[in-house]
């Protein structure tokens, strides 16, 4: 009877956490947390990974949602920097996006010391998360003309060894997985080392090895609290002494394993946790999106959870697991295969071609059933040889692994080879690696992440702060102009919050130039305005391996060194042509009330004149020996009494008398806003927008109080040069033609039957070459796939 009644009490209990609010507020608390946390991701396809100083390196951003991984049309700038081994900023540069991508160039000068270096990208919305989250990859540039930047290899190698019990704890008299991972000082995996655990009577408890990258697993039972320690024989014969983490006296631990037909079994321990019939409940999601909420209650101090793997969603999920206080007490990362990837065929149409002949590709998009679809894809085609590291990561392996995983992923594209051991190695990768991008205490207490960076969803935001140059006070409620002198109007206002901080959303600003900063009327007259960097100043801890080049490499780095000295003495130009993007030229007010080419009526000498003769909207007075400018309110059919906003070239011009006083023969358009115009934090009676022939306020000198400084917008797009063979004369052409990259195309979209096809020539450099081409479908399906092919003699 005694069991009886224990089996019913146990059964009672089970239907009432069946229907216990607390799963239900968990998941609640979570959507709510995660709908505040749009995420980003960053990929970067860049051409190679290894470059001679003076060459030029390009590459193509994919920014994707970080829930679905599809593109993601939120920011339309993307921040890349070139970062050395001691997290110098080397070079940077902004992009335009669209539709979530964008392509560019960064020249890296000739000068350039030789070293290992990283490329990040990163949005001004990803600016808000950890910047272990931003894109990072590795690539080489060595100086052939100095030995800076050259180091010896170390003598004594330097390892770094972690362990981490499955779930996150160990608990005395539980058995557990333990996972490890060892790695060198450049973070690459140690293969070749043996480890033992030892007990304080120096008994051996287990035995371990990798598997694959310097990671594997054992499994251990702690008889006590006592550190029991791991002795670790390296490669060279050295030992290295770790400490395990420390079993508690009490705890949870939990066990997963995927199960036959699909499924994957959860166990979870709990020793001496008070009431052994309390629940235990596992909270499933996949990067953000909940996939299950289950309760359990424990029965002989044990919980067992099984669960459909085709509920999860592709990619890394989390399972967490709550205590019957709703405290999170395990966690343990899962990959399901995606399987939704973007198949990638291309080929050349033979596989061998003469010098300067016609290379042509044939390129084909489709689904894992093999169905046409479209895509967005990019094309690098370079020379294979001893320099040129075959790349260990794609476009697919980044978005589905590495930029959920905190840490450095090794070979990422390797877990997705199909290889018989990848499934083991990459359940040891779960184990070894943790992604935290929030903390359950902030859910569980409601709070709402805060964010410091806006997303660019318009266009660039130039940021600063506006202070008193006596006390270095903020000035609060000042608005502040900012002005891109140019033919095209570029004009946008701010108003200082209560710290002093600005704020402009600037619209389509290219190219290198100078911005014109001032406070409305220069209302006030003790002032500062000082530009916030707009690049991320906080790096990841990522190592980069110091650059160490072995003399075998000496003839390759040679003749790739004459090669690109030779593209930049005779085709400097070629290398220089930019494509301007097409911008649009309607100002912030949209379509004029009034618009005069003044080149269609006479030509005056004076501005009073024009004004006077034949721009009927404005009325030119005088008031105390001061000129005086009055708009005919044509909504309200009265005249503003107060000045318009006057414009030259974007410029804001506070005193009448000097644009009375401007030459008229130099202005080539006026525009004329007949109403009251609110703009931003902005009101104004009218607006006159002067724009000259040139664009750059000639001879007009700017308010000696207004803030000049350079700023560079997005970049203009360089073009990639690929010369012409079509004709004997071109074939015959004397330049030398020593493309290290013999063709780069950042935009390889396919149509709806899925397929492109791609021309170009191969130059005077003979050898073997290899296409890689990468991208994604507009549903978020990403792949890359190469190709091959050789140049032979000018006969083929």
């Amino acid at each position: 009877m005694k069991y009886k009644i224990t089996f019913f009490f146990v059964f009672i209990l089970m239907q009432s956490y069946a229907q216990n609010p607390v799963t239900d507020s968990l998941q609640q608390q979570f959507s709510r947390f995660t709908q505040n946390t749009f995420t980003e991701k960053v990929y970067l396809h860049t051409d190679r990974n290894f470059y001679i100083a003076g060459e030029i390196l390009w590459f193509k951003a994919y920014i994707t949602d970080g829930i679905l991984n599809a593109p993601a049309d939120l920011s339309k700038v993307a921040y890349v920097d070139v970062i050395d081994i001691s997290n110098k900023v080397f070079l940077q540069t902004k992009i335009a996006l669209k539709s979530g991508k964008g392509n560019g160039s960064l020249y890296l000068p000739a000068n350039m010391p030789s070293g290992k270096y990283k490329i990040r990208t990163y949005t001004n919305w990803m600016k808000n998360a950890d910047a272990a989250f931003y894109f990072e990859k590795a690539f080489t540039v060595v100086n052939a003309q100095s030995t800076a930047g050259l180091v010896v290899a170390g003598t004594t190698p330097e390892y770094d060894i972690q362990f981490f019990p499955e779930g996150g704890n160990l608990v005395k008299n539980v058995e557990s997985k333990v996972a490890f991972r060892m790695t060198d000082k450049n973070g690459k995996g140690v293969q070749a080392f043996t480890g033992i655990v030892l007990n304080q009577n120096r008994d051996t408890i287990a035995v371990f090895n990798p598997s694959r990258f310097g990671i594997g697993y054992f499994n251990f039972t702690p008889a006590d609290t006592r550190l029991y320690k791991a002795y670790i024989t390296t490669p060279s014969g050295r030992t290295i002494v770790k400490d395990l983490p420390a079993a508690m006296e009490e705890g949870y631990t939990m066990k997963l394993r995927k199960a036959d037909q699909g499924q994957v079994e959860v166990t979870v321990h709990s020793r001496n946790t008070g009431n052994t019939a309390s629940a235990v409940y596992l909270f499933i999601h996949t990067r953000g999106l909940v996939k299950n909420v289950q309760t359990k209650v424990l029965q002989n101090s044990s919980a067992h959870f099984i669960i459909a793997e085709d509920i999860l969603g592709d990619g890394i999920s989390h399972f967490t697991v709550f205590n019957n206080l709703r405290q999170p007490v395990c966690e343990r990362l899962y990959f399901k295969n995606p399987l939704n990837r973007l198949v990638i065929h291309a080929k050349t149409n033979v596989p061998g071609y003469g010098m300067r002949k016609k290379v042509n590709v044939d390129v084909n998009s489709a689904d894992s059933h093999n169905e046409s679809i479209p895509a967005n894809m990019s094309l690098a085609v370079y020379r294979l040889d001893s320099l040129q590291t075959s790349e260990q990561s794609d476009i697919f392996s980044y978005l589905w692994l590495s930029a959920d995983l905190k840490g450095t992923v090794e070979s990422p594209s390797w877990y997705f080879s199909g290889s018989d051991s990848t499934a083991e190695a990459m359940d040891n990768l779960m184990l070894t690696h943790g992604w935290r991008r929030f903390a359950w205490t902030a859910i569980q207490q409601n709070r709402l992440p805060t964010y410091k960076f806006l997303p660019e969803y318009t266009g660039h935001i130039i940021t600063g702060k506006i202070t008193d140059s006596a006390t270095r006070k903020p000035l609060t409620d000042v608005i502040v102009y900012l002005s891109v002198p140019g033919d095209r109007t570029q004009f946008y206002a701010s108003s200082s919050d209560a710290n002093g901080n600005i704020r402009f959303y600037t619209r389509e600003a290219y190219g290198p130039g100078e911005v014109i900063l001032q406070p409305e009327g220069f209302s006030v007259s003790s002032y500062n305005i000082d530009i916030n960097t707009p690049f991320q100043d906080q790096f990841s801890t990522k190592p980069l391996a110091a650059l160490q080049l072995s003399a075998g490499l000496k003839n390759a780095i040679e003749q790739n060194s004459i090669n690109a000295q030779v593209q930049r003495k005779f085709l400097a130009d070629q290398l220089r042509i930019y494509n301007l993007p097409q911008t649009d030229s309607i100002a912030f007010y949209g379509r004029p009330d009034e618009k005069y080419l003044l080149d269609d009526y006479t030509r005056f000498t004076t501005m009073e004149e024009v004004l006077r003769e034949y721009v009927s909207g404005v009325l030119v007075g005088r008031a105390k020996g001061k000129f005086h400018l009055n708009v005919i309110d044509v909504v309200n059919n009265r005249l503003f009494k107060d000045n318009p906003l006057v414009l030259l070239d974007g410029v804001p011009v506070h005193d009448m008398d000097r644009i009375m006083s401007y030459d008229p023969l130099k202005i080539r358009k006026l525009e004329l806003v007949k109403r009251r115009y609110y703009y931003g934090p902005l009101v104004v009676d009218g607006i006159l927008n002067f724009t000259t022939y040139k664009g750059n306020l000639p001879e007009f000198e700017v308010d000696s109080r207004a803030v000049i400084l350079d700023y560079e917008g997005m970049q203009w797009q360089r073009e990639f040069y690929s010369p012409l063979y079509e004709t004997e004369a071109q074939a015959a052409s004397r330049l030398p033609d020593f493309r290290n990259l013999l063709y780069w195309c950042p935009d390889v979209i396919t149509g709806k039957d899925g397929r492109a096809a791609l021309t170009f020539f191969t130059g005077d450099v003979k050898g073997k070459y290899i296409g890689v081409i990468e991208g994604m479908s507009a549903g978020g399906k990403a792949g890359s796939s190469t190709f091959g092919f050789e140049v032979k003699g000018s006969d083929q």
